[in-house]
C-alpha cells in the first residue's frame, strides 16, 4: 500500500511540475493586460471576468501559434468556470452547420465531417482542438460565417445578384456597409498590403461587412435562443479591433449585450512601455501582447 501511495504522489508531483513549466513557458511568449486597470492578468483572471459578459470575442492572427494555444487554454479555463457555454467560429460557415452538428453528436466520422465542411488549411493544428474539446464536453459550436462562395461572389461582382436561391437563406437579415472609422481602417489596411482601385476596395469592404453582419447575427440568434449561455467567438483580429466590425454589429442588433473583446498586439519586447501605452487605449478589453519572434 505504501508503495502504491508513493507512486501516486510521485505521479501527481510530475504532472504539477509539467503544468507549472507549461504555464511559465506560455507567460514567456505572451502577456495579458486588462485595459481598464492596465494590470497584468492571467487566463484564470480572464475566465473570472467572463462571468459579467454574454459574449467573448477573441481576435486572432490566423498564423500565430501562441494565440491558437491561448485560445484553447482560455476555452478550457472558461468552461471550468462556466459550463453553460457555446463556441462560435469564423472558420466555419452557416451552410455547414448540419455536418458540424452531426460530427459533434458522433453521427458521422471526422473524415465525413471534414469532407463536407470546407475546413481551413490549418484546421488540424489550430482549430481542431477547439472543436474536439466542444465535442468531448457536449458544447454547441456555431458555424457563424457567411459561405465563402457568397462572399467571394460579392467581392468580385459588387452585388449579390446571381447568388443561387438555395444559398440566400444564409444571408443576414440586416446588411450594412457604412462609412466611418471601420471603413477608413479597412481601406488603410488593404492599401498597406496591395494597391488597388477604389471600386475594388469598396467591393471588398462590402464583402467584409457581409461577413461581420452574418457572424453577429449568428451570435445574437444563439443568444436569443439560449440567453443563459455564454458564447466565445473566435475570429480574425480585424473583425473586432477597436470594438468595430462584428462588435459594433452585435451592439446594433442587441444593445444590451455585454461583450468582452480580446485583442492581440505584436511586440518586440514586453518591457516596451510606450508600445503598451499605445495599445492599451482602445484595442480591446483584454490585450494580449505576443512577441514577434513567436510567430
Amino acid at each position: 500500500m505504501k508503495l502504491i501511495m508513493r507512486s501516486i504522489i510521485l505521479f501527481i508531483a510530475i504532472w504539477m511540475t509539467f503544468f507549472s513549466v507549461l504555464a511559465e513557458a506560455n507567460s514567456a511568449v505572451y502577456q495579458c493586460y486588462e485595459t481598464v486597470s492596465g494590470k497584468t492578468v492571467s487566463v484564470d483572471d480572464v475566465s473570472q471576468l467572463v462571468r459579467d459578459y454574454n459574449v467573448v470575442i477573441f481576435g486572432e492572427y490566423h498564423d500565430n501559434q501562441v494565440l491558437h494555444r491561448l485560445e484553447e487554454e482560455l476555452l478550457r479555463t472558461v468552461y471550468a468556470q462556466h459550463s453553460t457555454l457555446a463556441v462560435s467560429l469564423e472558420m466555419f460557415e452557416r451552410d455547414v452547420q448540419q455536418p458540424l452538428n452531426d460530427y459533434l453528436a458522433s453521427d458521422i466520422t471526422e473524415t465525413a465531417f471534414l469532407a463536407q465542411s470546407r475546413p481551413w488549411p490549418n484546421y488540424q493544428s489550430d482549430y481542431r482542438p477547439l472543436v474536439e474539446f466542444a465535442k468531448k464536453e457536449g458544447l454547441q459550436v456555431l458555424a457563424a460565417n457567411i459561405p465563402r462562395p457568397m462572399a467571394s461572389h460579392y467581392a468580385r461582382q459588387g452585388s449579390l445578384e446571381g447568388v443561387e436561391e438555395t444559398m440566400r437563406q444564409y444571408l443576414p437579415a440586416v446588411h450594412r456597409a457604412p462609412d466611418g472609422e471601420y471603413k477608413q481602417r479597412f481601406f488603410a489596411q488593404m492599401q498597406s498590403v496591395k494597391a488597388m482601385p477604389k471600386e475594388q476596395m469598396e467591393a471588398f469592404y462590402r464583402a467584409q461587412c457581409l461577413k461581420d453582419d452574418t457572424m453577429a447575427e449568428s451570435i445574437v440568434e444563439h443568444h436569443h435562443r439560449y440567453p443563459d449561455r455564454k458564447i466565445i467567438h473566435y475570429q480574425g483580429d480585424f473583425h473586432g479591433r477597436y470594438r468595430l466590425g462584428v462588435v459594433e454589429k452585435l451592439q446594433a442588433l442587441e444593445p444590451g449585450l455585454r461583450i468582452l473583446v480580446i485583442t492581440p498586439v505584436l511586440v518586440d519586447d514586453f518591457e516596451d512601455g510606450s508600445a503598451k501605452a499605445r495599445n492599451l487605449q482602445a484595442d480591446g478589453d483584454i490585450v494580449v501582447f505576443v512577441k514577434r519572434t513567436t510567430l
